[in-house]
């Protein structure tokens, strides 16, 4: 029932997350900048914006978790998400939106702050099963929210989009506060939840043993290098989306070639059918392969869908038009739907007891770094020689990770406790 309701409570704030952050290039383009270059400028810094401050404050919440519990900050999350994200939707200018993007992720983190809590209050033979579950609700609202976003926006507008957005992240935290209980499993933690917090390690204690396992380190690098191939396109890849788009008397509109029909569709639901397709392959990946996963072991799926993951890239970066565009990217999330639960899996298996919050706070942190890099990263490279190298380098990331886990990565086998180390 615990689960359920964190489900819940990640999907319903992520679903509004995915209602407007697909379309942050249209709303820069709103907000008053017309040049493709600017656009791409805007956009990077706005993602660029949220990293920075994630990436410092993650390992801090996470720690605080682990000291404080894991519950509280997993509320904290949304509903600064949701404070931030309603704040967006009422400015005018292109550094408004960024600043905003900056005290968003000094709030954020909801789906580190959430596995946390599954991987502290889940047996750890259960574990990898209950983190592969709780990634569909993450690939389920990346599915739905843009697609029912990318509608809001050709219907209604994109500011709108922004409050639905924060009352979707607002409701979820008053969900999460009223439903979910965070209990203590024997054998992961010494003390209860509501014990003095004189009584636990300090914050630079936790991170201290964290930090001490080599295998976590070797994971934090790989979610490090997953992270980026995915900031380096998906803030952009609206982007791609123009490059296709055909002006005529229909207006600016995609062609998309099924059989021997032809359908002429919107920028912005062409963008959030790519999307789409992305986070429901990703979804129905999570739900079958977590279970194949736990028994032929996590670090073979991790590395066979990192290099699948990477070949498929290099299609997408040759793509002539945007149904081929649609179909590879499609094929990607199935993959990605798989690599990364299992790595979150590997992460929670190689984690002394009672060190969750931690882990996954550094985890947060790997992911920001990327979005600091990413989009700023993957804006340079568009600006110099084009998106479709931005494709290229991902399917590289991707390769090297893949070859990586193989040559690096342990499969995890009993618990051990904070006093064991890597040799």
């Amino acid at each position: 029932m615990n689960l359920t309701f964190i489900w819940f409570g990640v999907f319903v704030g992520l679903l509004g997350a995915n209602f407007v952050f697909p379309f942050v290039p249209f709303y820069v383009q709103e907000l008053g900048v017309k040049e493709k270059s600017e656009i791409a400028l805007w956009t990077s810094l706005s993602g660029s914006a949220t990293g920075v401050s994630l990436f410092l404050t993650a390992p801090l919440w996470g720690a605080m978790a682990d000291r404080f519990g894991r519950k509280p900050m997993f509320v904290r999350a949304l509903i600064g998400a949701g404070i931030a994200i309603l704040s967006m939707g009422l400015v005018t200018q292109a550094w408004q939106f960024v600043g905003l993007r900056l005290v968003m992720g000094a709030f954020a983190g909801t789906m580190g702050a959430a596995a946390a809590l599954v991987a502290a209050t889940t047996p750890r033979e259960r574990v990898g099963q209950a983190l592969g579950t709780l990634q569909t609700a993450q690939f389920s609202a990346n599915m739905l929210g843009p697609f029912i976003g990318g509608e809001v926006a050709q219907t209604v507008g994109l500011r709108e989009s922004f409050y639905v957005c924060a009352s979707l992240y607002l409701l979820a935290g008053i969900l999460v506060y009223v439903f979910v209980k965070e209990r203590v499993i024997e054998g992961y933690a010494e003390q209860e939840v509501s014990n003095a917090a004189a009584a636990r390690p300090s914050l630079a204690d936790n991170l201290r043993v964290v930090l001490g396992q080599r295998q976590i380190l070797v994971m934090l690098a790989l979610l490090f290098g997953l992270w980026l191939s995915t900031t380096l396109v998906r803030p952009l890849m609206p982007i791609s989306i123009d490059d296709f788009s055909i002006q005529d008397s229909m207006g600016t509109h995609v062609d998309l070639h099924l059989g021997f029909a032809t359908y002429a569709i919107g920028e912005k639901r062409a963008s959030s059918y790519v999307f789409a397709a992305i986070g429901l392959t990703s979804t129905l990946a999570a739900f079958t392969v977590g279970r194949i996963a736990a028994k032929t072991g996590y670090r073979r799926s991790v590395a066979v869908a990192s290099l699948a993951t990477g070949v498929l890239f290099i299609p997408v970066a040759l793509a002539p038009a945007y149904g081929p565009f649609l179909f590879f990217m499609a094929l990607t999330g199935l993959f990605q739907g798989a690599m990364v639960p299992g790595m979150n899996a590997l992460l929670a298996s190689s984690t002394p007891e009672g060190k969750q919050g931690s882990a996954f706070g550094l985890a947060a942190s790997m992911q920001s770094l990327a979005l600091i890099i990413g989009p700023l990263l993957g804006g340079a490279i568009i600006a110099a020689v084009g998106i479709r190298w931005d494709y290229a380098l991902v399917a590289g990331v991707l390769l090297l990770a893949g070859l990586a886990t193989i040559a690096f990565v342990k499969e995890p086998g009993k618990p051990r406790s904070v006093e064991s180390r890597d040799s």
